[in-house]
């Protein structure tokens, strides 16, 4: 991997151009950055080699130098190729010298990220949606009429014994919601129970609400269909 200023076919620099050929002279695929592009890399490299000047060579992960190293490695027996153990990345049978832009693989990077965000994003969306189906929403295990958990069955028992009209989800049938309403409401425990698409809590702190009367007060708060 070089980290350049341009490209191997545009180099910005003659020691970056300098290095481009010898490694081009040595028939040897490689990778390449340039760091006019991104001043992030092009600093912060700096630092993290511990080397202060570009173009910069990397072979397996590890820096090997500059120009002037690359140049006596060049000049020593086997050049480039025997010195760095670059068989591997001998182009043989006339091919062409591939270059492969790492930024190119900077950018896959980040389009899998946007990717994972928006799939994020819509998975957000379909759980509002859901929290706001219903003035008063049960997330549980099973279904009111066939409970799949003791907690989803007495948080069950308490919504019915004040008459009230509620919906729910059985998150026992889709994994995606099962998973990503936990990390979504910061809750990691089945049944939960939305009000008005607020969290109001699980089966403890419902328990909690009944002695207290607030429960009955945020229920008939919210109407009733």
């Amino acid at each position: 991997m070089l980290f350049q200023k341009g490209t191997p076919t545009a180099p910005k620099c003659g020691f970056s151009r300098q290095a481009i050929e010898l490694l081009t002279d040595a028939n040897v695929s490689f990778g390449y950055f340039n760091i006019l592009e991104d001043d992030e890399v092009r600093q912060g490299l700096k630092s993290y080699s511990d080397w202060p000047t570009y173009p910069q060579l990397y072979v397996r992960g590890e820096l090997v130098g500059g120009l002037d190293i690359l140049k006596e490695m060049s000049e020593e027996d086997g050049g480039l190729v025997e010195q760095l153990e670059l068989g591997d990345f001998v182009i043989k049978n006339g091919g062409d010298i591939a270059f492969v832009a790492a930024d190119e693989k900077v950018q896959q990077a980040k389009e899998e990220e946007y990717e994972k965000k928006d799939e994020t994003t819509s998975l957000n969306d379909k759980l509002k949606q859901l929290i706001n189906r219903h003035r008063i929403m049960l997330f549980m295990k099973g279904i009111p009429s066939s409970p799949k958990c003791g907690f989803s069955r007495q948080i069950v028992d308490i919504l019915d014994s004040f008459n009230v009209s509620y919906d729910a989800f059985n998150i026992l049938e889709d994994d995606e919601v099962r998973q990503g309403l936990k990390v979504y409401s910061d809750w990691p425990t089945y049944p939960q129970l939305y009000v008005e698409g607020d969290l109001v809590g699980g089966l403890d702190i419902i328990e909690e609400m009944v002695d207290s009367g607030d429960l009955e007060d945020l229920l008939k708060g919210t109407g009733q269909d």
